[in-house]
C-alpha cells in the first residue's frame, strides 16, 4: 500500500463488521466479543448516523477493533476534518471521490459499493481502479442472495478482501461464508430496549458461528 494499512491479513476465518453502531452497548459487546471491525455511522443521511460527539465519548469506553467512521457522500475536506477529532483507525467511504483523493485520508480505506448498481463487469472496472489505494471492499445488495453468480464472485473474494454486506440470518451467513469466503461479513447494530438494556440473542449466534474458539 502507498500509505499506512491498519488492516490485518488474511486469515483462516471470516471476520465481522458491526457497523451502524449507535449505542454503548453495541460498542462494548463487539469489542468484548472479538468483532473486527466496530463502525460509526457518520452520513447525515443514514438512520443509523450517530453525532460524532456521541461517537466519541463511545469510542473512549471501548478497546478491542478497528474502529472504522462510515460515511456517505460527504466531501474529501469534511472526512478528514471529522476523522482528525476521532481515534478511528479505517474510514469507510460511499461515493465518488477519486482514487488519489483517497490516498489523502492517510488512513485504511475500505470502499462501499451497492452490487445493485453495478453489473459484474462494471463492478470489476470500479474494483480495478480502486485497488491500489483502498484496504477492502464493501459490497452490499437490498436483495436476498448473491446478485453475481457464485464462482466469480468465489474468484472476487479469493482475490481481494471483499466484506458482504448481510441481514442478520444465521442461515444466509452460514450460506454466504461457506459458498464465497469473503474476508468480512458487515451486520448492523440494533437498538436497546432502554438504556444499558439490549438483547444479544441473534448476534451472539452469528459471533459463535464465524469467531472462532481459542
Amino acid at each position: 500500500m502507498l500509505y499506512k494499512s491498519y488492516l490485518c491479513l488474511m486469515s483462516d476465518h471470516t471476520h465481522i463488521k458491526l457497523g451502524g453502531i449507535t449505542n454503548l452497548s453495541d460498542a462494548r459487546y463487539a469489542a468484548s466479543a472479538g468483532v473486527h471491525y466496530i463502525g460509526f455511522c457518520f452520513d447525515p443521511a443514514s438512520s443509523h448516523y450517530l453525532p460524532p460527539i456521541k461517537a466519541k465519548e463511545m469510542m473512549d469506553w471501548i478497546s478491542g477493533g478497528y474502529l472504522v467512521a462510515e460515511f456517505g457522500r460527504q466531501s474529501l475536506q469534511e472526512i478528514k476534518d471529522l476523522c482528525e477529532l476521532l481515534p478511528v483507525n479505517v474510514i469507510e467511504v460511499e461515493n465518488n471521490l477519486l482514487p488519489d483523493e483517497l490516498k489523502e485520508l492517510d488512513k485504511a480505506v475500505i470502499k462501499k459499493i451497492n452490487a445493485d448498481e453495478f453489473p459484474w463487469e462494471n463492478l470489476m472496472v470500479e474494483i480495478n481502479a480502486y485497488k491500489p489505494v483502498v484496504d477492502a471492499f464493501h459490497l452490499y445488495s437490498s436483495h436476498t442472495g448473491l446478485p453475481y453468480p457464485t464462482e466469480k464472485l468465489k474468484t472476487l473474494c479469493n482475490d481481494h478482501k471483499i466484506i458482504w454486506g448481510a441481514p442478520l440470518t444465521t442461515d444466509y451467513i452460514r450460506e454466504v461464508v461457506e459458498s464465497i469466503h469473503p474476508y468480512a461479513i458487515n451486520l448492523h447494530g440494533g437498538d436497546e430496549e432502554k438504556p444499558g438494556i439490549r438483547d444479544f440473542d441473534e448476534l451472539s449466534e452469528v459471533l459463535d458461528l464465524l469467531i472462532p474458539l481459542d
